[in-house]
């Protein structure tokens, strides 16, 4: 039989292991949906991708700030209530991401690539955007991503909550 004071380090030990590990989950452990989401090249090769969806308003002021680390064919996907022309900055991103910015057909109409971790400098959209989607810096390039491709999937069929 163990005694109290073994209990008790055993009950404190396994209570600091779950902060640790509620701490360290992705955003989507925060409440954000995820869901699935695929670009097709104009060479008709395409490519699957896991992405957290920010649909309201506190959730895109958010996005990947603070984040340490995105894996390859994961992401974020920003949905607006209309289509605008999108202002992104990378304050308090810790990571570089490479932003899709995509009109309401799901066309990519411009990527920039690669974009400077915790730089304030304005990202523009260059057009009226639907959904901006941020990836892990350099996966555009890596994946042969160019404006004119295709997003479908379920990703795209959640609305704006403000």
């Amino acid at each position: 039989m163990r005694s109290f004071s073994s209990l008790s380090r055993i009950a404190g030990a396994f209570c600091a292991l779950m902060i640790l590990l509620i701490v360290s989950l992705p955003a989507a452990a925060e409440g954000l949906p995820v869901s699935a989401l695929k670009i097709t090249g104009s060479n008709g090769k395409s490519h699957e991708f896991k992405v957290e969806v920010a649909a309201s308003a506190p959730t895109r002021a958010t996005g990947l700030m603070n984040r340490k680390s995105l894996a390859a064919g994961e992401g974020m996907i920003f949905i607006f209530p209309q289509p605008k022309d999108v202002m992104m900055w990378m304050k308090d991103t810790l990571i570089p991401l490479d932003m899709l910015f995509i009109d309401t057909s799901g066309k990519v109409i411009n990527i920039a690539e690669n974009t400077k971790p915790m730089d304030e400098t304005i990202i523009p959209s260059r057009g009226l955007s639907a959904y901006v989607l941020e990836l892990a810096g350099g996966e555009a390039r890596r994946l042969h991503l160019a404006a004119g491709d295709k997003l479908s999937g379920a990703a795209l069929a959640f609305k704006a909550k403000d």
